[in-house]
């Protein structure tokens, strides 16, 4: 009994340490508000209806597309374990004048020896920089973790 308590416990130790989960930047595009002001527009609708989904940072509300970009971060996240990640998402760490994160409704799980690609987008004042603090949270048999990394848009 001893024997098969110290092998289960090994097997899960080496399971727990072998578990490599690599988060990388791939892009982060620049667009402008004006340039897509439909969508713009939508999402004004969205916020005075209660219908939006995503993160507000603040209680500034989208009113001048002039004003303001979308940035859309893209990181490529690989599972190197033999445990499947659940729950995977993307989020940004925003800084003061960031308007809001439009929201990703489906639910990611990234299976054991796979790649995927998570995209996140901010609106923002257009004066402020572009570098931001991404943080991807996962979960491997119900125990949360999650991996930083600094992104920002190429010249």
């Amino acid at each position: 009994m001893l024997v098969v308590c110290l092998a289960a416990l090994c097997g899960v130790g080496y399971l727990y340490m072998s578990a490599s989960i690599t988060v990388s930047p791939v892009e982060t595009i620049a667009s402008d508000a004006v340039s897509q002001s439909e969508y713009y527009q939508t999402l004004r609708e969205q916020l005075e209806s209660g219908s939006f989904t995503g993160t507000l940072f603040s209680q500034a509300r989208p009113d001048n597309p002039e004003k303001d970009v979308f940035y859309t971060y893209t990181v490529q996240i690989s599972n190197r374990s033999f445990l499947p990640a659940e729950v995977v998402e993307l989020q940004i760490m925003p800084i003061t004048g960031d308007i809001l994160q439009i929201g990703d409704p489906s639910e990611h799980t990234l299976v054991s020896g796979h790649t995927i690609s998570l995209s996140a987008t901010l609106l923002t004042e257009k004066q402020l920089h572009n570098i931001r603090e991404l943080t991807v949270t996962y979960y491997v048999w119900g125990i949360p973790f999650s991996a930083k990394l600094t992104s920002q848009a190429q010249p």
